[in-house]
């Protein structure tokens, strides 16, 4: 009997503990707010990330442009823990360390996008509700 009740409360404790981090998780993905346009300004040139999808993961389209020269990448991005891993359509997976500066302006460091720190793009459109 003393047995089943120590294995109850082993059960409770561990669910406890993995609905917390669950919770913890997606606090984080809303703090971060990825889905959306961001933009990186640097010497190697203008970058923007077109994030789409869910609040950590979906596809993503980056256009790089370098002087004359305009490179677009597609795929596929997904967060895991403090990562974020870019999925090319073609080409190699790339994980990025992501962190939170402040609300609106995050950094990516990792393969291809050295210590790039970004900048949500603020649309100007409102949307309004349609009378019904």
């Amino acid at each position: 009997m003393r047995s089943l009740i120590l294995i109850a409360l082993i059960g409770a404790v561990v669910w406890a503990l993995l609905r917390n981090l669950r919770e913890q998780r997606s606090a984080w993905l809303r703090r971060l707010s990825l889905v959306g346009t961001w933009v990186a300004h640097s010497d190697a040139g203008n970058h923007e990330l077109v994030l789409a999808g869910a609040a950590g993961e979906g596809t993503y389209v980056e256009t790089d442009r370098r002087g004359d020269v305009l490179r677009r990448e597609r795929g596929r991005w997904k967060v895991a823990g403090q990562t974020l891993h870019f999925t090319p359509e073609t080409g190699s997976v790339s994980a990025c360390e992501l962190r939170l500066f402040e609300a609106g302006r995050i950094g990516v460091h990792g393969p291809g996008r050295e210590r790039r720190v970004y900048e949500r793009r603020r649309d100007n459109v409102v949307a309004l509700r349609r009378r019904g």
